[in-house]
């Protein structure tokens, strides 16, 4: 009996399979310095709702993120992509998990449930923000059985300490680029760690080179502001970036976006000619159909808001090599 088959190694390989969340149970988060990326509207918002169901303060707004998710798994369907979609929270204890340390809730944010590396599936465990930590009781109730009989290898991330600390380890996908053995990871303060970064490095050992992008302080995840999108092409915010692109991006051809175009680069490669994206970035869009690609838009304003994009709604399980 043949074992079924997972695995990512690059961000543009055929897309096979992937994880869409749900707008189940969505409650506004308590501030902390981690959120530093939220607009001043969304600061304000998070203060004065902290611990609120998104569904019933903002009622227009939860259908419409539902919308977005359930329109994003449709195009991805239709594309020949197999989606998996995560289940409500079942358990009272669940929902409550961490709420004393910070309250909130979110479960649509697909790329941080899992990061795959070549055959090695890392379940995410290790978020910054610990409201998100919650989101691992249904991650691995959909997860799990997708990988019995199969070829991976199944390893979590060590969970941070409930008690806050700058250098403890973090970990999370919207930070993480793979072109073969080479492994991007952005670093802004409000997400990974330096502990995480070196986590990383000892699971994956000597076949993988590491590359740190350093990133503005008052930004969040490395896809927010570049992504690698086909063999040669990359999307980035050079104003973003600390210290430039690392020596092995250099030469690829680039699509320049401003600081101002929130997220514009968190865009999900179907296949190396085929991209997903935002329908209110149309100028980058422009850019990747004069390169021949052909581009597929979806609304994500609103999830945007929240802090995901195209590639953050997706958990890749497996891709061409």
């Amino acid at each position: 009996m043949s074992k079924r088959v997972i695995g990512v190694w690059n961000e543009w390989g055929r897309l096979r399979e992937c994880f869409i969340g749900n707008e189940d149970w969505t409650v506004e988060p308590d501030y902390i310095p981690a959120l530093v990326w939220l607009s001043e509207e969304g600061k304000k918002a998070v203060r004065e709702r902290a611990g609120q169901v998104t569904k019933e303060i903002f009622p227009e707004i939860s259908a419409r993120l539902q919308k977005a998710l359930d329109t994003i798994a449709k195009v991805l369907s239709e594309n020949g992509v197999k989606v998996h979609r995560i289940l409500p929270m079942e358990y009272p204890e669940e929902k409550d998990y961490l709420s004393g340390i910070q309250k909130g809730n979110m479960l649509f944010g697909g790329a941080d449930f899992l990061r795959v590396i070549g055959t090695t599936v890392i379940l995410l465990n290790s978020f910054r923000m610990p409201f998100r930590r919650k989101q691992v009781w249904v991650v691995r109730k959909a997860l799990e059985p997708l990988l019995k009989d199969s070829n991976a290898t199944y390893i979590s991330t060590p969970p941070p300490s409930p008690h806050y600390r700058e250098d403890d380890l973090y970990l999370e996908n919207g930070d993480i680029m793979i072109d073969g053995h080479n492994i991007y990871v952005g670093m802004s303060g409000n997400s990974t760690s330096k502990a995480g970064v070196e986590w990383l490095k000892q699971l994956l050992g000597d076949e993988y080179r590491i590359h740190i992008i350093r990133l503005n302080p008052n930004l969040f995840h490395l896809d927010w502001i570049l992504t690698l999108n086909r063999p040669g092409l990359l999307t980035y915010c050079p104003e973003a970036l600390v210290d430039g692109l690392p020596d092995p991006l250099t030469k690829w051809d680039k699509i320049e976006i401003r600081l101002d175009e929130v997220a514009g680069a968190n865009n999900l490669s179907i296949d190396e000619e085929t991209i997903l994206m935002a329908d209110h970035f149309p100028g980058i869009a422009d850019e990747y159909r004069k390169r021949g690609m052909k581009v597929l838009t979806v609304p994500l304003k609103e999830t945007m808001e929240y802090g995901s994009g195209a590639r953050c709604l997706t958990g890749v399980l497996r891709r061409d090599p």
